[in-house]
């Protein structure tokens, strides 16, 4: 019961029904659901459905958010309030998921729910990039379109059709396709709303959901066979002598027309036809999310959606993976992304964020200038768009540490269960590569996004403490610490990035 209700949590947060639902409006529906949550996870404890257990990753996350509080509260204590409330609800949703879903049947729902709400904002974005171009205001200091637009039913091809006639005449006009659910674009690229109203973040929610979609429709592994078929499934004959040959003429014959049936009707063809009607479904969402990074033109996205399909491929056909991604990657590689004078500014934007975010260390010695407060010390108004930096840079070097053990610790629960001898059951085994792919995608793509405190990230990792807990709850000896030197290795190579960087921005200029 608490498994459902955690992912009606996190289905509320992702979509946002109350932004595009006039009735939900002013309804506090994420703190109902948080509470409800609450309560059944407390009945499922009661009941014995549920056996909590305390995944590695839990003590470094909620020490890492716990301590980017902290800073705001030195360095911006009138943002404390703000900022804490935020703090507090991705860790809410962070300890939610991990508790309630670590069951086999919680672990099936919360993918069901990812990969549904992947689903649902890639056929909008879809959608959405085929829409006639309309005039649709911004609030009057969002000049980047970043936030909402309101269309006003006009048509338009360029922005300043949008200023003749305008019914506001000092309004922040825009000429974007309008979509489904009060979305539009911004500057042409496809995108949801809130939380990933922006393309780029768009496209790494939704490549991440792509194992956990592969593990949904992968087919649980029954017995194994003690006797072997002959061809057309038919069994051989209790009295038959070794090697299939009939003591008879009768049965000979038997044999004969056995040997002469179609091809068609062998089981391992049967077989491999209702493997591939299986993966019609899945293939159809690996699809469609390619074709909606392609509309966001987000290359971060690509990388992801490479890597993911790539890692995904290789693990599960080896050497014919390896050719199939090579099929793959070219054509996303030349339609995907963003090129010209327009890739040139975003990279130089990029690259001039990551010189702030060095100067930010070292003005503050270290400590950090407090969560959420780069984009008010930057002087070009945004975040760091590298959450590694951005961790640094607000939450100095020991929130950097701390938010590099909780990636550390999240890889390497679902890798132990993946690849250890441990005697779990088949969902546990079939999603803990599915995590550790999604993961390996998350470590990629928040290299280029500010994503140190994204909810839907914490969801993520909040899957691993789950599957965490419902091996635990399978097989005792599933056990995964990070010991000292773990965490001396892992600090120590942190520190050694930042080094490297550093260096790379000197070379750059």
């Amino acid at each position: 019961m608490a498994a459902w209700v955690v992912c009606a949590l996190c289905a509320l947060v992702i979509i946002k029904p109350q932004e595009f639902i006039p009735a939900l409006s002013g309804i506090p529906l994420v703190h109902a659901a948080f509470g409800l949550t609450l309560l059944c996870v407390a009945l499922d404890v009661v009941w014995r459905r549920l056996k909590p257990t305390l995944a590695p990753q839990v003590v470094y996350a909620l020490a890492f958010l716990a301590w980017a509080a902290l800073t705001t509260a030195l360095k911006r204590p009138a943002a404390l309030e703000e900022r804490g409330m935020q703090l507090a609800t991705v860790a809410g949703i962070f300890v939610a998921v991990a508790v309630a879903a670590a069951s086999p049947r919680g672990l099936r729902a919360l993918a069901i729910t990812l990969v549904g709400c992947a689903v649902l904002t890639t056929v909008v974005a879809i959608v959405q990039a085929f829409q006639p171009h309309g005039c649709m205001i911004a609030a009057p200091d969002d000049w980047e379109g970043k936030g909402e637009l309101e269309p006003d039913g006009r048509p338009c091809e360029t922005n300043l059709d949008c200023r003749i006639e305008a019914p506001v005449p000092d309004g922040n006009y825009r000429c974007e396709r309008p979509g489904p659910l009060g979305t539009s674009t911004i500057d042409g690229r496809v995108r949801y709303r809130g939380s990933l109203a922006d393309p780029n973040e768009l496209s790494l929610m939704a490549g991440m959901s792509i194992p956990l979609a592969i593990a949904l429709a992968e087919r649980r592994s029954g017995p194994r066979r003690t006797r072997r078929s002959v061809r057309g499934g038919q069994p051989p004959s209790a009295g038959a002598p070794p090697g299939g040959a009939a003591p008879g003429p009768a049965r000979a014959c038997g044999a004969r027309r056995a040997l002469t049936l179609p091809v068609l009707l062998t089981d391992r063809l049967i077989s491999r036809v209702a493997a591939a009607l299986r993966a019609l479904p899945v293939t159809a969402v690996i699809a469609a999310i390619g074709a909606m990074v392609v509309l966001s033109r987000s290359r971060s996205g690509v990388i992801v959606y490479l890597a993911v399909l790539g890692i995904s491929f290789i693990r599960r056909s080896g050497t014919l993976g390896v050719i199939a991604a090579c099929f793959v990657g070219p054509p996303m590689l030349l339609l995907g992304g963003r090129s010209g004078e327009e890739a040139s500014e975003s990279s130089g934007e990029r690259v001039e964020l990551l010189r702030e975010a060095f100067e930010l260390i070292r003005r503050t010695k270290g400590i950090g200038v407090g969560a959420g407060q780069f984009g008010d010390e930057s002087s070009l108004g945004l975040t760091a768009h590298n959450s590694y930096l951005l961790a640094a840079a607000e939450t100095g070097l020991l929130g950097m540490c701390l938010f590099a053990l909780v990636l550390y610790a999240s890889i390497k629960v679902p890798l132990s269960i993946w690849l250890g001898d441990v005697d779990v059951g088949p969902t546990a085994r079939r999603f803990a590569p599915a995590i550790f792919v999604s993961l390996c995608g998350a470590l990629i793509g928040i290299f280029f996004l500010s994503w140190a405190y994204k909810d839907i990230l914490y969801m993520v990792f909040g899957a691993s403490a789950a599957l965490y807990g419902a091996a635990r709850a399978e097989d005792s000896r599933v056990v995964v610490r990070v010991s000292g030197r773990e965490v001396a290795l892992v600090c120590g190579g942190m520190s050694l990035v930042l080094v490297l960087l550093n260096v790379l921005l000197r070379f750059l200029g």
